[in-house]
């Protein structure tokens, strides 16, 4: 049977382009979010005709980014250009270039015999290519920047030293017996050691003494009961004293150098880097002056413009507790000098003053991070004509406090979640004036995201970011395809994902996914935050309310939604066609001056309920409800046109309905691409009657499908139930329905793995990890005719076996013609 959701939501995009164009009011309001740090969190409240007008096709500034890798030395122009192209073309608003590791995995090892070895970072040809992405998206019309730091964490780099590097408390100690004069060689500290992420294991020689002190040996030391012997230790650690009778532990306290660096580094700086020093102003200062410096030298006309921003993801750098002046600044803040009691806790444990101390230690370390190297960052940041995003989380420092700071807070969320980010979060962005909170989207493990991910899967996590409060999405990840487009799926972000960009299979039709995420962004940035609780978010605006509700549950769900004030004709707004219609059918009751609206949603479906406090301007699409629906069977065959994402087209006519996995054939049952199934029907001219409407249902299909009726456009399917009404577009007599239904990379891969490969892998992680490849083979580098004649894709990370289970593809069906009569 069809979906009752047919009544008010079956899919016919005419209707809202007809709507659009009966729109003849003007919208005025435009927010440009990139000149200037304060037009991108102005408020927005928009008329909710012109919000109409943009409904179906938002602008750009309402579209979705995306995080845009560099793997090491592997970038190039031509590359370059086609991806900002195929970005534009998708409805991707713009992107952070990242430079990360050739291979981003657990050991990072680079992938060898490197086709750019002269493109190191930071080299001339570095910045030519990134001068030539801002050249490119200003001509696009497009927005990029920068993270601030090589990697993905969190602020350094080369031309950070030890000396610069976050600093840590070190210390040594040495037993003495008193009642005598004692002459003793207190030991340096032993210095950090640090390894990992492919890098050499590096110990620090930076070190520093900051005091020397002896503690009684007794349970609850008070800090005046510590003898400061500092002046009684010479240049080289010998040690004179009078020692008072009793046993003392005499503590040799410095500070080193964490050694944390930024990960994963592109291959020629690995263990070249360091984390800048996060507590001392002075530092970050110098930071940001080599992050900004050679921006302004080499991107200057596009600051501002196509260049706009700068990125601090998350924070991974570890602790640090030390840096010139913590003593005294820590002592200002809470009047005692915090050595003896590090000597004191060292000593004892359980001491009685731990707690204090430690609290009070990490207040210090918390404001120290916002005044060394936030806030500058921030200032840095504004001052050379770019804004701050950030994720201010995960550190030694307050999430509360550091929200306020950014241009641009940003949060994150995961594939293996429901996308819910924590309320506090939002709510203080909220009331810190951020209008716009922004969250990296769709980070996804490899045990899930092996190039099966596709729109439907990423809707429920998205859902859940929106009804949080997110409005403004960072796709990760984007990954950028320097290679011949001849090599797909190409490069990837080790074993991470999702994967979007031009090389996804459903890249061109995943562009209506990404225009339900724009529709999205667009209405929850109008007027002002109310409330975001279970399933609904609730915007007001001086004119109307808005609210969003979404249904992450696998059943059917019915939603009370009350309006604080009367008001007639709730209007239901589609994000997924892009249809706007009266909630007529909705139980809309209006009592005791408030306006309530039950609705059904069924699993996996949103909607935006839009409650206008006055007359509207703009047209409304029809409401159907079916009094009657007879189904209809199509034959099961059909004309299907192969179109592989690589390899040779083929065509095969009477083709029967089946999930390609289960094929005999091998170019079918490993097929990955577009399949274009088409077929010649009748119809009746009382079947187009006033009264009746006519729905194509495709019942089970893998994993998206363009729909086209007699050469037309009907809509781009990427959701359950898919379905559409395509009365408009039918005449009487014979017509032709075409649905190009397009699957994942996973069988197509899994095809190749049938074959011994032409190339060696590294280390086996197992099936949910996976494996990189080795080295770049020298057929590709040297751009020579690939040895094997059986495989068809290349790319740098594999997650399958040849005994690896397929994924469903194709249209399964049953395909049915659903007959409507309307009331």
């Amino acid at each position: 049977m069809l979906s009752t959701s047919i009544k008010t939501h079956t899919i016919g995009l005419h209707l809202a382009v007809i709507v659009t164009l009966m729109l003849t009011v003007a919208c005025s309001t435009k927010v440009d979010d990139v000149e200037g740090t304060d037009k991108l969190q102005k408020d927005e409240a928009m008329s909710t005709t012109c919000l109409a007008k943009m409904f179906n096709q938002p602008s750009i500034q309402y579209r979705p980014y995306v995080w845009w890798h560099w793997m090491g030395s592997n970038f190039s122009k031509e590359g370059i250009r086609q991806d900002l192209e195929a970005m534009k073309e998708s409805g991707i608003a713009g992107a952070t270039i990242f430079n990360l590791a050739s291979a981003v995995q657990e050991s990072h090892k680079p992938v060898g015999n490197n086709p750019w070895p002269e493109q190191t970072y930071r080299s001339e040809a570095y910045w030519e290519a990134v001068r030539y992405a801002a050249e490119q998206a200003q001509r696009l019309g497009l927005k990029i920047g920068l993270h601030n730091t090589p990697g993905y964490s969190t602020t350094g780099g080369p031309w950070i030293t030890e000396e610069k590097c976050m600093q840590k408390v070190v210390m040594s100690k040495t037993d003495i017996n008193g009642g005598q004069r004692v002459q003793v060689m207190l030991p340096r500290p032993a210095l950090p050691v640090i390894s990992g992420y492919s890098g050499p294991k590096r110990e620090a020689t930076f070190y520093e003494d900051v005091a020397v002190v002896a503690v009684p040996d007794k349970k609850d030391v008070k800090a005046e009961e510590v003898r400061d012997l500092t002046a009684q230790m010479n240049s080289s650690g010998q040690l004179e004293w009078d020692a008072p009778a009793g046993k003392w532990h005499v503590y040799r306290i410095g500070h080193s150098p964490t050694m944390s660096f930024p990960h994963p580094l592109p291959d020629d700086i690995i263990g070249k880097s360091l984390e800048a020093d996060k507590l001392n102003a002075e530092v970050s200062a110098y930071h940001w002056e080599q992050v900004l410096g050679p921006l302004k030298e080499y991107v200057s006309p596009y600051i501002g413009k196509s260049f706009t921003h700068i990125l601090v993801d998350s924070y991974e750098a570890g602790n640090q507790d030390w840096t010139n002046g913590f003593r005294e600044k820590f002592a200002k803040m809470h009047g005692y000098d915090p050595v003896p009691l590090i000597a004191i806790i060292n000593a004892d444990p359980e001491n009685y003053q731990r707690k204090k101390f430690e609290e009070d230690r990490a207040a210090t370390i918390n404001h120290l991070f916002i005044e060394g190297s936030w806030l500058p960052a921030k200032e840095k940041i504004n001052a050379a004509g770019l804004q701050m995003f950030w994720e201010p989380y995960s550190g030694p420092f307050k999430t509360e406090e550091c929200i306020p700071i950014p241009d641009l807070p940003m949060s994150e969320f995961w594939t293996n979640s429901n996308g819910r980010i924590g309320s506090g979060f939002i709510d203080t962005a909220h009331k810190a004036g951020k209008n716009i909170i922004g969250a990296e989207a769709f980070t996804g493990r490899p045990e899930i995201s092996k190039y099966t991910e596709d729109p439907a899967f990423l809707k429920k996590s998205a859902d859940g970011a929106f009804v949080s409060g997110i409005n403004l999405l960072f796709l990760h990840h984007w990954v950028h395809q320097p290679f011949d487009s001849r090599y797909q799926p190409g490069m990837g972000m080790g074993w991470w994902g999702t994967h979007f960009g031009r090389n996804q299979t459903w890249f061109r039709p995943g562009k209506a996914f990404m225009t339900y995420l724009s529709r999205c962004q667009m209405m929850l940035r109008q007027g002002t935050l109310q409330d975001h609780e279970g399933n609904k978010i609730h915007r007001h605006l001086p004119e109307a309310d808005i609210y969003f509700i979404v249904n992450q549950s696998e059943e059917s769900i019915t939603e009370k939604v009350e309006c604080p004030q009367s008001t007639t004709d709730p209007e239901l707004w589609d994000p997924y066609s892009g249809l706007i219609t009266y909630a007529k059918e909705n139980a809309c009751v209006i009592t005791n001056g408030k306006t309530e609206v039950i609705l059904k949603l069924r699993s996996g479906q949103s909607m935006f309920i839009v409650f206008n406090h006055g007359k509207t301007a703009y047209k409304k699409s029809p409401s159907y409800i079916p009094s009657r629906q007879i189904p209809r069977p199509l034959e099961e065959m059909w004309d299907v046109a192969f179109q592989p994402k690589v390899g040779e087209p083929f065509q095969i006519d009477n083709f029967q309905l089946i999930d390609f996995s289960h094929s005999s054939e091998e170019r079918i049952k490993y097929f990955s691409g577009t399949a274009t199934y088409s077929k010649k029907i009748g119809i009746d001219k009382d079947m187009l009657v006033t009264g009746k409407r006519i729905v194509l249902s495709l019942g089970e299909l893998n994993d998206i499908a363009e729909l086209t009726v007699n050469g037309k456009s009907v809509a781009t399917l990427w959701y359950p139930p898919y379905e559409a009404d395509i009365t408009s577009f039918l005449h009487k007599g014979v017509n032709t329905i075409a649905v190009a239904v397009t699957n994942n990379w996973a069988n197509q891969l899994i095809g190749d793995e049938q074959y011994e490969p032409d190339f060696e892998w590294g280390e086996d992680r197992g099936e949910s990890m996976g494996r990189a490849i080795k080295a770049f083979p020298d057929w590709f580098v040297k751009n020579e005719p690939r040895p094997s004649k059986n495989q068809k894709t290349f790319v740098i990370w594999s997650y399958f076996r040849k005994d690896s289970p397929l994924q469903p593809a194709g249209l399964v069906g049953p395909v049915n013609l659903i007959l409507q009569e309307i009331e």
